[in-house]
C-alpha cells in the first residue's frame, strides 16, 4: 500500500485518485484500517497517511503504523498537498487545513455521544414501580 504521494513516473500502476488517511492515535488508526480495506483491492486508488499530532493519546501510533509497513507524510506537507479525498476517525486538530473533501467516521462505540454531567440523580432516588 503506497503511503506517500508518488510521482506518476514511479508508479507501477496508474492511480486515478489519492486518498489521505488522517491518523490521530492508535484507536483511530484501527478504525481507518477497517475502512481503507474498501480501497485495498483497487489499484486506481493511492492511500497516503499523515498524523496531525493533535491527540493527547498519540503514544504508540508511529509504532502501530510502522508495524503495518506504513510511513507517514508529515502533517505540514500533507496540508500543502491536494488530495481527491481525506478520511479521519477523529475531529481533532486542524482538519480544515486539508485540501480535499473530508469524511469523518466514528472510531468506536459512543463516539460523538453527548454526555450530561452534574444533573443525574442517583439510582436510589428514582421511584420504584408498583
Amino acid at each position: 500500500m503506497p503511503t506517500v504521494p508518488l510521482s506518476p513516473q514511479w508508479r507501477t500502476v496508474a492511480t486515478e485518485r489519492t486518498v489521505l488517511a488522517v491518523v490521530h492515535n492508535v484507536t483511530a488508526a484501527t478504525r481507518l484500517f477497517d475502512i481503507l480495506e474498501l480501497f485495498a483491492g483497487d489499484p486506481r486508488v493511492q492511500i497516503v497517511f499523515t498524523c496531525p499530532g493533535s491527540s493527547a493519546f498519540t503514544d504508540g501510533t508511529a509504532e502501530y503504523l510502522a508495524a503495518r509497513g506504513v510511513t507517514t507524510l508529515p502533517w505540514d506537507h500533507a496540508i500543502r498537498t491536494g488530495f481527491d479525498s481525506a478520511i479521519s476517525a477523529s475531529y481533532g486538530g486542524d482538519l480544515h487545513e486539508i485540501a480535499a473533501p473530508l469524511i469523518v467516521v466514528p472510531h468506536g462505540m459512543g463516539y460523538n455521544k453527548f454526555l450530561e454531567t452534574g444533573n443525574r440523580k442517583p439510582y436510589s432516588d428514582f421511584p420504584l414501580p408498583g
